[in-house]
């Protein structure tokens, strides 16, 4: 699986937001990582780890790209064009395994493997 991860601040706290291409599953996902102090009304999961997470959704594997940039603008949380573009290319290739850093400047570093 790839994975992109971009750190910014939500009301103040430090959050994590992940987007990437599941290669065995075959399937998009986006995970946006909070601390336990944050409570947000925008949340659509109960869960102390996520304000949302793709597992959480009725249909957890059916939505692409352009579902997630709803699911940020409605967290008012912008991420780099980056990360958008280095996923699509993840899935056209079938990546896995790579792990990604981004910065707000939309440089990223490859970090693992």
């Amino acid at each position: 699986m790839s994975q992109h991860h971009f750190e910014t601040l939500h009301k103040g706290f430090p959050i994590t937001v992940a987007l990437g291409w599941d290669r065995p599953m075959r399937y998009f996902f986006l995970t946006i990582h909070k601390p336990a102090e944050l409570i947000d009304s925008a949340m659509k999961v109960e869960c102390e780890d996520f304000l949302y997470s793709n597992w959480q959704e009725e249909d957890p594997f059916g939505h692409g790209p352009d579902y997630f940039r709803e699911v940020l603008r409605h967290f008012h949380i912008d991420v780099p064009e980056s990360m958008f573009t280095e996923v699509q290319q993840d899935y056209v290739k079938n990546v896995g395994n790579r792990v990604v850093k981004h910065q707000a400047d939309g440089s990223f570093t490859e970090v693992w493997p």
